[in-house]
């Protein structure tokens, strides 16, 4: 339980900080992964709100491609499989200034084992509606601009 609650707080309080001292501008990559039926994966973490796909920050000199890999792979044992595709580069300068999310899709996978952990708690491959009714503003954003009723956005 104290590993639960503290996590947020040291990511909040120590880690986000380290990593603007360390470096100038940072990317994240998140994963639009879509099973045969249309449904999304996505995981719940411990210190934001509600689902959002899964991913990460890309490592200095890491490819962002390899880093969602790397991530996905870490959050819900799923491995990708070929190619992914860009849906697009935003800007999070509003909630962490100088930091950058790249989201990809995919839609070929190899599904694997996957516990809960100190940061994700819940994984699902859930349909969009399901995810809608309960994910933060920017996933609701990207759900809107994937089913066509919304352009593209520049803003995480």
């Amino acid at each position: 339980m104290l590993k639960s609650v503290m996590f947020p707080i040291a990511n909040r309080l120590l880690l986000q900080p380290l990593g603007r001292l360390t470096r100038g501008m940072t990317l994240g990559t998140r994963g639009v992964i879509r099973d045969a039926d249309g449904r999304m994966l996505v995981v719940r973490q411990r210190y934001t709100h509600g689902w959002i796909f899964p991913g990460g920050g890309v490592d200095r000199g890491e490819a962002p491609v390899s880093a969602l890999k790397r991530e996905v792979v870490e959050e819900t044992g799923v491995r990708l499989k070929g190619d992914v595709a860009m849906h697009g580069l935003f800007s999070n300068h509003a909630n962490f200034p100088g930091d950058y999310v790249a989201v990809y899709i995919a839609t070929s996978f190899e599904d694997g084992d996957w516990k809960p952990s100190l940061e994700i708690t819940e994984r699902a491959f859930l349909d969009p509606s399901e995810i809608a009714g309960d994910c933060s503003d920017p996933m609701r954003r990207r759900l809107q601009e994937l089913d066509g009723t919304r352009a593209i956005s520049e803003i995480w």
